[in-house]
This record gives C-alpha cells, structure tokens and sequence, in this order.
C-alpha cells in the first residue's frame, strides 16, 4: 500500500467507532417513549427484549375504583317534588260527624271549614257547624231505673276561628300500586258555642289528616273538641264537645306550578 492507502484505511479505522455511537444514541422521543412511563409498560432493554418494571394490582386498583365511587354518591342529593302544593290556595272542605264523648245525648253534625294557606304547613281559617241532637237509651234507663232526669245540653250550632299547622308529611302504597300522599295537623281556635240552655265562648283544638287523591282533591278526618263552660240548672260545668267528622276538601285554585331556581 501506498501512502495514501494507508492514510485513508486508519480514518476509517477511527471514524467507524463514533459514527456508530452516534447512530445507535436515541432518546424516548424518537421511540415515542416516556420519561415517566407507567410501571408494566415493556422498555426496550440493552439486548433488546422488553424489560417489565412491575405489574398493576388489579384488586387495589378494583377497590380504590369503587371507594372514590362512593365517595361521589354521598355527594348526589335526589329531591322529590310534593305532589301537591297547598301554599297561596283556598281550602273548601264539607264534612259531617258525631260527638264521641258523651254517653246521653247523640249528636249528628254537618258543617264544613274554609282555610286559605299562607304556607306549605300553616294555614288560616273558619269552623261551623249545625247539630241535631238525640237522647241517647242510656239516659232513658237512668230515668226509668233511679227516677232521676240527668242534666244535658244539646249543641244546636258553633263556629270558630283557627290556625292550622301541618308538620308531619308523607306517602303510603294502597294495594302496592297506587302511591298516596297524605299530611298530619294540628288545629288552635277560639269562637262561639249555642246549646239549648246558653250560648258560650268556645277554645277549639284538635288534630286531623289528609289525603291526597289528585291535585286539587282531598279526602280528610278530624277529631276536634269544642270546650265551654255550660250552666246547668245545679251550677256551672266545663263541658268537652268531642267531634270526630269526615269529609273531602276542593282546592281553589284547582291547579299549581312548581317554581325552581334559575
């Protein structure tokens, strides 16, 4: 060899290395790879099979899934609208009754309330009505068997003024079909009492129910007591005219709208 040869032989002796490591010198990018690649991805190793940096745990990741799952529904509130809404609406309800207390005289009573609800649980309104009374057999044994007249006092009408507070709400299924809303309250009034022997003022309490049959129907059950002092011939009395009545109610208007938050 020449000179020339040789000087050309040792340049490829000694380039052939670097350009080799230049050649083979790669980064993740120029794989498509990731610095921060997740453990159990196969990397290409030295001798270029994959190498596993670790597995998963399914289960830990299965349970941490169904934690923070719980986590969100605890979070979710479900709010069911009322099915009937009585605020800013008339209350129209005729029902007739009988007392319940008083063991000598029967009294059939037919009257009706009218209330207007300032709320969805307080409500305003007036009570009457008109009674026909009856001896009862039991006042006619006592005369026949001790020769006494008892003294009594038949109702012949009463009227009153009452709040109404309706706290407790809820729902039952008749027959496991038909969902039947349903409210509990209470009555406080004051009014005026006419019986055969006087007329009297009257303290009014009472409590009663109601069911929901359509948006402006009502089926309802009370049981008021009407208490006033009575003044027998033999001296005063206070007397509790227990009144268990039953009706329905009408609603005006007879439809409502729900108003929701923008």
């Amino acid at each position: 060899m020449d000179r020339r040869t040789w000087g050309l032989a040792t340049l490829i002796l000694f380039a052939a290395p670097t350009l080799s490591a230049q050649e083979m010198t790669f980064s993740l990018d120029d794989t498509g790879g990731s610095a921060d690649a997740p453990a159990g991805d196969p990397v290409a190793g030295d001798d270029g099979g994959a190498m596993d940096f670790g597995v998963i745990d399914t289960e830990e990741a299965v349970k941490e899934q169904a934690r923070s799952k719980r986590a969100e529904n605890d979070l979710i509130r479900t709010i069911q609208h009322r099915p009937f809404l009585r605020r800013k609406r008339a209350e129209f309800n005729p029902f007739l009754g009988s007392n319940v207390n008083d063991n000598l005289v029967n009294l059939f009573v037919a009257g009706g309330n009218l209330n207007f609800h300032l709320t969805e649980v307080m409500a305003i309104g007036v009570n009457g009505g008109y009674a026909l009374g009856s001896e009862t057999a039991l006042f006619d044994r006592v005369i026949e068997d001790y020769q006494v007249f008892p003294q009594i006092s038949k109702v012949l009408w009463y009227g009153t003024l009452h709040f109404q507070y309706a706290p407790i709400y809820g729902k039952f299924a008749l027959f496991n079909s038909w969902i039947i809303p349903w409210d509990a309250y209470a009555v406080l009034g004051v009014g005026y009492t006419k019986t055969e022997l006087d007329g009297h003022p009257t303290l009014a309490a009472g409590v009663g129910q109601r069911y929901f049959m359509n948006r402006w129907f009502t089926v309802n059950m009370e049981l008021r007591d009407n208490i006033f002092n009575e003044e027998y011939p033999s001296g005063s009395e206070l007397v509790h005219n227990l009144l268990f009545t039953a009706g329905v109610s009408f609603f005006i208007p007879p439809d409502f709208e729900y108003r929701t938050l923008r």
